[in-house]
């Protein structure tokens, strides 16, 4: 009788496989993209943000608790801010900001 063998895997495909079964892969990738965007927009503006704990389709959502917010964030600041979150987050690619109005607002 031959004993089994499993296919040889490196390390990283191996850790990779493993955060990706357990559940740690997205809540990795939500913690990447928190920590990149408090930098970018700092924590002023950030208390007032709320994002998606991943990007479906390339597309991160932001919720925004202010109309006012919300459209210096669309306006102004999105190319920026597209930029450096596709910097820093780049695991993921990120291709589009959606800025929403949060329904508490």
């Amino acid at each position: 009788m031959t004993p089994h063998r499993r296919p040889v895997h490196t390390l990283r495909e191996a850790v990779a496989s493993f955060l990706e079964t357990s559940g740690l892969a997205r809540q990795t990738l939500a913690d990447q993209i928190g920590r990149a965007w408090l930098d970018i927009v700092g924590a002023e503006v950030a208390a007032h943000t709320k994002l998606a704990r991943t990007i479906h389709g390339g597309v991160l959502r932001v919720e925004v608790d202010s109309a006012t917010l919300m459209g210096e964030l669309a306006g102004f600041r999105r190319p920026a801010l597209l930029k450096g979150l596709q910097e820093r987050v780049r695991r993921k690619h990120i291709e589009e900001i959606r800025f929403e109005l949060s329904s508490g607002s």
